[in-house]
């Protein structure tokens, strides 16, 4: 087998405030779940590299949840952001009550279709 390790980009997306870093220091870094209170808020996108499973390395995309950085990741940079993308992971609060939830999730699938490198997605 060879050493060379597997890169697959991961996007960590979802409104501000729902958990997205908090679940990846949780997972990644070892965090215990009340010391994720102390992390602020993410501007644009927090970069990490995590070796998982062996030869096996994600590049998580943490992507801030703020709506102006949103915007951003639909126009100007949606090339940047879904281009070559492995995995979405899309986190929202079960307890939210936002009826704008269903077309943006809607709108992630689309943009990941479109952008998917084997041609089909799990939309």
């Amino acid at each position: 087998m060879s050493n060379t390790a597997m890169k697959k980009k991961v996007l960590l997306m979802g409104k501000s405030g729902s958990g997205k870093t908090s679940m990846r220091s949780i997972i990644f870094a070892n965090y215990i779940a009340r010391d994720t209170r102390r992390l602020g808020a993410t501007i644009d996108v927090e970069h990490s590299h995590v070796r998982f499973l062996g030869n096996l390395v994600l590049n998580l995309w943490d992507c801030g949840g703020q709506d102006t950085f949103m915007e951003n990741y639909f126009t100007s940079q949606r090339d940047n952001i879904f281009r070559n993308v492995e995995v979405l992971i899309y986190v929202f609060d079960v307890e939210s009550r936002d009826a704008g939830l269903r077309p943006l999730v809607a709108a992630f699938c689309s943009v990941v279709k479109f952008w998917s490198t084997i041609g089909s997605s799990q939309c």
